[in-house]
């Protein structure tokens, strides 16, 4: 098992949405201008906090991927 609990998950997530933001030379202010989202909620899930389907929705129509490509 490659994530033996929720934590390693979770930052390892994090980690997926900044270095896919920094890729696209996006700020966090950028992104969440471009979800919708509060610039807080994209520090917190880069930090590794647990997010809702629906935020990770709106994550991935602004960079137009698919869900799947933010894993």
């Amino acid at each position: 098992m490659k994530y033996p609990n929720d934590e390693l998950f979770l930052k390892q997530f994090g980690k997926n949405i900044r270095d896919l933001r920094m890729k696209n030379n996006l700020t966090q202010r950028d992104l969440a201008d471009k979800s919708g989202l509060e610039e807080s909620a994209i520090q917190r899930i880069e930090r590794g906090y647990n997010s809702t389907l629906k935020t990770l929705l709106k994550i991935a129509n602004a960079f137009g991927v698919d869900l799947k490509d933010l894993f």
